[in-house]
């Protein structure tokens, strides 16, 4: 049995605070089974509407390497036009821009497009680092998914809103315990980030139908209440994000890969309750951490000051929908250009 990777004392905690209807709920494991089993029927579904390859006709615009290709509609991605480039494009190129709007790496194109590509090292570089931040939350609430024994669920609930002043990033989740994590505890929650990132795993994204996505989260709560007010709001797509076998709502776009995080700087920083906007009796846990692109390097003597900066708890209103420029999935940004 797969037991939560951390200290004993909190496995024992996490053991007593199990009442026997509990147990009865759905685990963790058998729900990410079941959310990655409808994600890859509904992938495989739109696949098979593809009847035959048309082509698309792609000018790639920038200040080097300006040129034309043909490539296959609804099958080529920003990410095979970079192939095509050379490695540098692929190795360096967070995300894209097609006809004006951004685009993740690995999002099919869907008609004869200008496209672009935009680099950390560019002269601007905004909308790609909201990207690598966007998708450093969605790294992070992979781990939590998988930090605890099996039989723990664990709620996700949200990439919250983090201004870019705290110098930080954070993921909210629901746990059926109290728990105040050690420093060491930490420390393992971040290594468990670095077998993420070295195994190079790809962010997949797939827009699916309201409907569909109620099926995946029909064991969260959190999620089937934002689909509602997506629906509300009169939208018939909802834009899901897949790292390993964990699943979220974002509109994104993200990094192709995990390969765009520096190993040894993704970093677990601090822990803190706030509160449930949708059980009011109930505390959720926001976690926060910092990190790097792989495209920077830098001294401990720098990375340090950084680091004590993102330790300081971040209380943001967790309301969704509130905040008109967020980043994150649940705005009313998000909404509009899902």
């Amino acid at each position: 049995m797969r037991l939560i990777r951390l200290s004993e004392s909190v496995i024992r905690r996490t053991c007593r605070c199990f009442s026997s209807d509990q147990t009865a709920v759905s685990s963790t494991i058998s729900v990410t089974q079941k959310q990655n089993e409808v994600f890859d029927r509904e992938k495989e579904r739109q696949l098979s509407l593809v009847k035959a390859i048309e082509k698309v006709h792609v000018k790639h615009l920038g200040p080097e390497d300006e040129c034309s290709l043909m490539m296959n509609k609804y099958l080529s991605t920003p990410y095979h036009v970079a192939m095509h480039l050379g490695e540098p494009y692929c190795k360096h190129s967070g995300i894209a821009v097609v006809n004006g709007s951004l685009w993740h790496m690995l999002q099919p194109l869907q008609e004869d497009c200008e496209l672009s590509f935009v680099r950390f090292k560019d002269d601007k570089p905004f909308e790609v680092n909201k990207a690598f931040w966007r998708s450093c939350s969605h790294l992070m609430g992979a781990v939590l998914q998988k930090a605890f024994k099996e039989e723990v669920l664990v709620e996700p609930v949200r990439t919250p809103f983090i201004p870019l002043s705290a110098g930080c990033f954070a993921y909210d989740v629901n746990i059926p315990f109290k728990w105040e994590p050690t420093r060491e505890e930490l420390v393992i929650l971040s290594r468990e980030a670095y077998v993420i990132m070295k195994s190079k795993s790809n962010f997949e994204r797939l827009e699916v139908r309201p409907d569909v996505a109620m099926e995946i989260f029909e064991d969260n709560v959190y999620k089937k209440h934002f689909v509602e007010q997506l629906q509300s709001k009169g939208l018939n797509r909802v834009t899901l994000f897949r790292l390993g076998d964990f699943i979220d709502i974002s509109r994104g776009p993200m990094m192709t890969n995990t390969d765009f995080f520096s190993p040894h700087r993704f970093v677990f920083t601090c822990v803190h309750s706030i509160d449930d906007y949708l059980r009011p009796k109930n505390k959720l846990l926001r976690f926060q951490g910092v990190a790097l692109p792989s495209d920077f390097d830098t001294h401990h003597t720098t990375w340090d000051p950084i680091l004590q900066r993102a330790k300081k708890p971040v209380h943001h209103d967790l309301v969704p929908f509130q905040t008109k420029d967020d980043g994150d999935a649940q705005t009313d940004r998000q909404i509009e250009e899902s």
